[in-house]
């Protein structure tokens, strides 16, 4: 099943940000991550979500232990399991 793994940053946290892709950019040459997205809050001050993707729970949990021992919270840090879903893509719809 895949996962997915939510990082909540300081907004003056850049020096994490930047370790965290760093990370997730080597994962990914790999084969073994991919980066969903990164996102700010509208607010100035606000935080940073980094979402990441995992083909597997475990791999997802060794880079959520990786994360929170390099500064990042521990409530910071969420490990979701992706359920699937059906969705129909557009273009069939168009020309049945």
């Amino acid at each position: 099943m895949e996962a997915l793994v939510l990082c909540e940053i300081a907004a003056e946290r850049d020096d994490l940000r930047e370790t965290l892709l760093a990370r997730v950019g080597r994962l990914g040459l790999s084969g073994r991550a991919k980066l969903s997205f990164v996102a700010r809050d509208r607010a100035p001050s606000a935080s940073v979500v980094l979402a990441v993707g995992f083909p597997d729970a475990v791999e997802a949990a060794r880079f959520a232990a990786e994360a929170a021992g390099e500064g990042v919270a521990p409530a910071a840090i969420r490990l979701l399991a992706l359920e699937a879903t059906w969705q129909a893509e557009p273009l069939p719809l168009m020309f049945p």
